[in-house]
């Protein structure tokens, strides 16, 4: 039998009696889900989700600003690349002037140090100036080191020997220690840094 004819027709009142039974057992069935449905020793419990879902938003959260540290990351890192890119090519440029430039070899370096060095000795505008005679030793050319200059204008850049030179004075029982910078374009020699010290390591 159909629920639906046999329920219009009961609206209508021209239903017959098996219909009007039929109609009423499926209300009451109906009626009786309901009540199921609504009793609390029943109904169903939602999940615990806000839990979950605080889990999840921080678990987004932290995706997120990771995606953001390392897209920063990678932002930086592109940018240094640039720069390094951009100051390897100023600064090989101007080391490549640089090694043009060089008229000094670090034998002629090793001369000119150990010359300057006694000749600022001799002429100290302190107490005690160098006396005797020139015996101003430089280290080994093969420990000097070369030092790049780099300019502004690169075709100005340069290198410099350090050149290490000692000098005793017997006189006074000095000994005397320089650093002398060497311009290796132009010979020019300049003190690096200087020390004087009594024969007892005493400095003085």
């Amino acid at each position: 039998m159909n629920y639906e004819d046999a329920f219009r027709h009961y609206k209508e009142g021209t239903a017959t009696e098996e219909e009007k039974a039929f109609v009423q057992s499926e209300i009451a069935r109906a009626k009786a889900l309901s009540t199921l449905l609504d009793d609390q020793g029943l109904t169903v419990k939602s999940p615990k989700i806000k839990e979950a879902d605080a889990e999840e938003v921080r678990k987004a959260k932290t995706d997120f600003l990771w995606r953001r540290v390392i897209v920063g990351l990678l932002s930086v890192v592109a940018v240094l690349v640039i720069i390094a890119a951009v100051l390897g090519g100023v600064f090989g440029s101007a080391a490549t002037y640089a090694k043009k430039s060089v008229a000094v070899n670090i034998e002629e370096a090793v001369i000119l140090a150990e010359e300057f060095a006694y000749n600022d000795a001799a002429n100290f505008k302190g107490t005690k100036p160098f006396e005797g005679e020139n015996n101003f030793m430089a280290e080994r050319a093969g420990d000097i080191d070369k030092k790049f200059q780099f300019e502004n204008n690169l075709k100005d850049s340069y290198y410099v020997y350090r050149v290490e030179v000692k000098g005793y004075d017997t006189v006074n029982q000095l000994e005397w220690e320089y650093e002398i910078d060497v311009n290796a374009k132009t010979g020019v020699c300049s003190v690096y840094k200087f020390e004087r010290e009594f024969e007892r390591n005493f400095r003085y």
